[in-house]
This record gives C-alpha cells, structure tokens and sequence, in this order.
C-alpha cells in the first residue's frame, strides 16, 4: 500500500465581512469527491496584524474567519476531485469554540464555489494556504493558491467565508512589513526573482492601498530561485520581517533549498535584505520548511529551519543527519548572544528513540504556544530506532529562556502526519492537530489533542474524517486530505 498521511492546515487570525454570500455553509461544493489515497497537510500561516513582539505565534496558526475569539482549523485536500476535474482541491474551514473544533459549521470551499472561473484539472486549490485580515475588519481572510500564478483572496465573515477575488503571483505569505497595523501580503511570480508587497488594507476587490516590487535576486550566481517561505519580526522593531529561500535548481529541475536570507521590514515598505542565516557551524542554515516563533520569549521572532532529506538527483540523508534548525532573533537579524541550536537524536531528553541518520527528522513542524506559558512550543514527527521498521513518532519540545531543547519534550507515541498548533477553544493553551498514516481513503482522519497547563493531552482526542464534512472517499490515487 502506498504510505498515506493526513495533515492540517493553521493560518493566523484576522479580519472579513460583508460581500455576497457565493460559499456554501456547512454543505459540500457539488461534485466534490475525496480521493482514496488523500491527505490533510498541517501548515502554519503568516501573521496577519500587529501582536506584541513576544507573542510566540508571529509565524503561528491564528486563523479566525468569523472574529469569535476562537481560531478555526483549515483542512485542505489539493488532490481532490472536484466536478470531474482530477485534483481541482478544496479547503474545508473547521470554526474554534469554547468546546473546541465545531464540526457541525463546517465550511468547503472550492474554486468553483467562488464563481471566478473553473477548476482545471492538477489546480490544486488549497495549496500554500494562509490566512490574514487584508482588509482589516477584524477577521481573518483566506489566502490560497490554485495553478502555477494565481492567488484567491475568501473574505472572511461573521457567519462564515464569502466572496472573493482572484489576484496574480505565487507561494503567498502575509504580515505587517511597514508596521502601521495593517496586513500586508507577499506574492513571488511563477518565474524569475521577482516579489510583489501588497500593502493593507485591501478593498473587498482586492486593491491594496500600494504596491511595490521586491527584487529578491540571490547574491551567489549558483542560488537563483529565491521563494518567500516566512515571516516574522525577527530584529523585534515591530516590523515584520520577511523570510526568504534560495534555492538550486539541478538536473531534474527541482529547486533544492541552500541559503535562508531575512529581508527587513521597513516604515517605507521597501524591505531590504538583511542575515543570511547561520547555523552554529557558521555554516547556511536552509530546509524545505520555514516557520518562526519567539521560542525563548525574548520579544524576537525565531527562525526555525527544517531540514528532512535532500533530493540532489536522488533523495538523500542531508550531511550531518536530517535535523530541526532555531535561528534566534535579535536587532541585527540573528542574535550575537544565542547560538543557533540544532535539534537531532544527540539532543538529550527526547522521548521515544527518534533517530535522525534517516530521513525525515523534523519533518511537518508546527509552531504555537501548548501550554499557555508564553513560550513558543514546536511540534514535528521524527523517524524512531532500528527494529521499529519505518515507524515515527510526534514530539512536541518546550520553549524556554534558553530556547528550544529536549527538556520536558513529550512524545504522543504515535505519528500524526504534517501538523498544527492552534487554540482552538480559546483557553489560551493551543491544541495539536495532525493527520494519521498509511491509512486507506475511508479511514483519513485529522487527531486533534488538547493543550493546557502540562501541555499536550493524548486522551479524548478529536477526530475529523471526510465522512464528517460531507466527503465520501473514493477510488483514487490522490495523496492530499489536508495539504
């Protein structure tokens, strides 16, 4: 059987109402089937509006579509049959309550849905979905890909996501670059080394109050597919800072991360690049997943770096071990007090036997507060010993004055897939959710388990399948439910 997941989605919180109500509420968009082999991928969003500098969330899962208080939960599956069109893709909003998750109002948006245009086959609606509040009405928009280089902008309301509109570019992430309280959003073309900042607020038609083009061009001639992957206020001047990678692109065309560059945010809007990211070898620190948090509460967002397998022809074990990778913030960019940590099987304290001489050490990681102490808390699944077969396990490491470390880390013995962290019934303790493995389309499911004071809680989960959002798995060869 091929190796399945299912995974998440978090997106931040913000801002939406009014416009005219063109997405179904709680019903599924007609001609939505779930493929067999789907998936639920766990993304964190970028901020949408201003937090103080110590919020452990700048890059966290903060989406709250109908400004109740309570996040909501994003579940996107970008291989979904949709009318016939084979991967078309969805996004399915799960709204937050005071009891957590509330299946019974969930939302399934489709491209179709929004009346702008028809999903083609392999659009993949869904995909580098995030969330903001572009137009600034206090409630978090959402802000989605489909195809190469158009990005879709569901407004958020107060009963639910209505209207929409259709804007060019790529891979978006969103934040407040010029600090004047308003989200702002970063779209890079399909092609070239081009990015355009679109300054808040936004007209419900999708007119930003300005625009600039950011020339992201890498200064080393052998990295030359530059890509927005974070944002966060990472040298604490209450401007957000904009992440980005430098890729190389080899002989089978896939750009293979290299480099990792912060781009300052700046009272003009013209960002300009700051520190190439070291780690504490002084060696480029990259991976294919870029979050950040302020993990050690010090009022500077962390850049956290993922670094699984490398695929250089052929999928690799990275040089050193696949690993989690924490770049502390400071005024400069980087700290000059903090080294880099690296997190690996050396780590000391970590549950469960994780190896990282394989691949897959820090895959899917998720960023967010669990036990309401501040502190920013990071999730993510790593491969367990030999003996064990392919099996992993989810972990989830404490936050603390001296950064990210194993100390307190706790396992939940099982895998849960690509991940989020998110509060979704408010309490201030933020809940992991995560999607299962190797599992047949009718047994997809999305495992949220509670946070609070002791951190995460493996009893009486909450359990999302398609089944609960009108989704009737079907034969296919999908791999999304959630990504």
């Amino acid at each position: 059987m091929r190796k399945r997941r299912v995974t998440l989605l978090a997106l931040v919180a913000v801002a939406a109402c009014g416009a005219p109500d063109v997405v179904p509420d709680s019903t599924v968009s007609p001609g939505v089937t779930q493929t067999a082999t789907a998936t639920a991928t766990a993304t964190a969003s970028a901020t949408a509006t201003k937090r103080p500098a110590a919020d452990p969330d700048t890059d966290g899962a903060h989406a709250d579509f109908d400004g109740d208080g309570n996040e909501d939960l994003v579940i996107t599956d970008t291989s979904a049959t949709v009318d016939g069109k084979y991967a078309a893709g969805y996004v399915a909003v799960v709204p937050g309550s005071t009891a957590g998750p509330d299946i019974r109002r969930h939302q399934v948006i489709t491209q179709d849905s929004l009346g702008l245009g028809k999903a083609g086959t392999g659009g993949r609606f869904g995909s580098h979905a995030i969330s903001a509040d572009l137009d600034g009405d206090g409630r978090s928009d959402l802000i989605t890909q489909a195809g190469n280089n158009t990005v879709f902008v569901v407004w958020g309301g107060k009963k639910k996501l209505s209207g929409a509109v259709g804007l060019t570019g790529a891979t978006p992430v969103a934040g407040d670059f010029d600090g004047d309280g308003r989200a702002d959003l970063v779209t890079s073309g399909s092609t070239g080394s081009k990015a355009t900042v679109r300054f808040g607020p936004f007209t419900r038609a999708g007119r930003p109050a300005r625009t600039r083009t950011l020339d992201l061009t890498p200064d080393t001639s052998s990295y030359y597919t530059p890509r927005p992957t974070g944002v966060g206020d990472v040298n604490g001047d209450g401007r957000d800072d904009l992440v980005v990678t430098w890729s190389h692109v080899f002989a089978d065309e896939m750009p293979i991360p290299r480099a990792t560059v912060v781009y300052r945010g700046a009272a003009d809007g013209v960002l300009k690049k700051g520190p190439r990211l070291k780690d504490a070898r002084g060696k480029d620190m990259y991976g294919s997943v870029t979050l950040t948090s302020d993990v050690n509460k010090d009022g500077f967002a962390d850049v956290i770096v993922s670094l699984t397998c490398e695929s250089i022809g052929d999928i690799a074990v990275p040089e050193g071990g696949s690993r989690l990778m924490v770049a502390y913030g400071g005024k400069s960019g980087q700290s000059t007090s903090l080294k880099p940590t690296t997190i690996n099987e050396k780590t000391a304290g970590l549950p469960g036997r994780p190896v990282s001489s394989h691949c897959g050490f820090g895959y899917t990681p998720a960023t967010g507060d669990v036990n309401g102490d501040g502190y920013a808390d990071v999730a993510f699944n790593a491969p367990v010993k030999a003996g064990q077969g392919n099996e992993s396990v989810t972990l989830v490491l404490r936050g603390g004055p001296e950064g990210l470390t194993g100390k307190n880390a706790k396992s939940t013995g099982l895998p849960m897939g690509p991940l989020a962290i998110q509060d979704l019934n408010g309490d201030g303790a933020a809940e992991l959710a995560g999607g299962t493995w190797n599992e047949s389309g009718a047994d997809d499911t999305v495992r949220v388990l509670r946070g609070g004071p002791s951190g995460i809680s493996t009893s009486r989960p909450t359990l999302i399948r398609p089944t609960d959002l009108g989704l009737e798995p079907t034969p296919g060869d999908g791999p999304d439910f959630g990504h």
